[in-house]
């Protein structure tokens, strides 16, 4: 992530940048080490709702030559939920302009939930009424990734 940022950096003659979650899970033990270079918080779930939030462990890619960037390292339990999502989730209009708001995605993931299909469907059923025909300016991208038990055989 250090030399991505500093190549950008160095040379970008255009002034652009770029958000990152960028995680490695042991699938055998639930350890995530991961760095979130300035993007959107990413959430851990269980059952109840939000149990954690993986907030930025440094800035975007891009923008500041030789910035540091921290991992983080957590434990993602046994049927617990990873959700990470763009702004344009939050940033999605409706006809009348009015955006979905991320009060409104956090609302939806405070809510109890038992599989990562469940939380998308729910989610996606959300947004996209709000969303209607609306054209959108930005992409909607919305990931989970749910931690199994063990399985028999």
């Amino acid at each position: 992530v250090s030399l991505t940022n500093d190549y950008i950096a160095q040379n970008n003659q255009m002034c652009m940048f770029a958000t990152l979650f960028f995680g490695v899970l042991d699938p055998k033990n639930g350890k995530l080490i991961y760095i979130n270079a300035g993007h959107e918080t990413v959430f851990i779930l269980d059952r109840n709702g939000i149990k954690e939030r993986l907030s930025p462990t440094g800035p975007a890619v891009g923008l500041i030559p030789e910035a540091k960037f921290k991992y983080e390292k957590i434990q993602l339990e046994q049927d617990q939920i990873l959700f990470g999502f763009t702004d344009g989730v939050p940033d999605a209009r409706s006809s009348d302009e009015e955006r979905f708001t991320k009060k409104r995605l956090i609302s939806l993931l405070s809510q109890p939930v038992a599989t990562a299909i469940e939380l998308m469907e729910r989610i996606g059923t959300s947004l996209f009424a709000h969303i209607g025909k609306a054209p959108q300016a930005d992409d909607i991208t919305m990931l989970t990734l749910q931690r199994q038990g063990p399985t028999d055989g």
